[in-house]
């Protein structure tokens, strides 16, 4: 496993490693399976633009632009139950303890860490108020679960869900 030195990470900083091997991962959706279809997957690191999803407790979204969360779209596509809905901006992909693509994005209060359970379900790994804190964390779990992609994520908005 090849370490990487995280310390000078900004929220400015952006690259794609395209010999790291991200591996399929698919989390349960937080609503009906055609809603977002299409889009890129939340370990997908094939495209250029920064992207968002939601996360309940329920499932992760695919990938899409702000207007693709809506308060309309999210209404309408994502059932309201005991549970919160964050909007997440993906920062980052991890496999196999290498930072397989980073994005820019905004400067955030909380970046988060979150992998997949066994059910599909997000499982939070860890979450940090620095960048390449989440980084170097995210770094070391995969390592650890060596197939399992992590995603970075920042916390756009939080609200209760029911």
């Amino acid at each position: 496993m090849r370490q990487l030195n995280i310390p000078m990470v900004t929220d400015a900083d952006a690259w794609h490693d395209r010999s790291v091997r991200v591996g399929r991962q698919e989390f349960r959706a937080p609503g009906p399976s055609g809603w977002l279809a299409g889009r890129p997957a939340a370990t997908a690191t094939h495209h250029e633009e920064p992207l968002h999803l939601v996360r309940t407790n329920h499932g992760l979204s695919r990938c899409g632009d702000l207007v693709e969360f809506a308060d309309e779209a999210l209404l309408a596509n994502v059932p309201m139950g005991y549970t919160s809905l964050d909007l997440l901006e993906k920062r980052a992909v991890v496999a196999s303890g290498q930072v397989a693509r980073l994005w820019p994005g905004r400067t955030a209060a909380t970046y988060g860490v979150t992998t997949v359970d066994d059910d599909g379900k997000p499982l939070s790994a860890g979450t940090s108020a620095l960048l390449w804190h989440a980084l170097a964390l995210a770094v070391r779990w995969s390592g650890l679960l060596g197939d399992r992609p992590l995603l970075v994520t920042s916390t756009r908005s939080s609200q209760n869900w029911h």
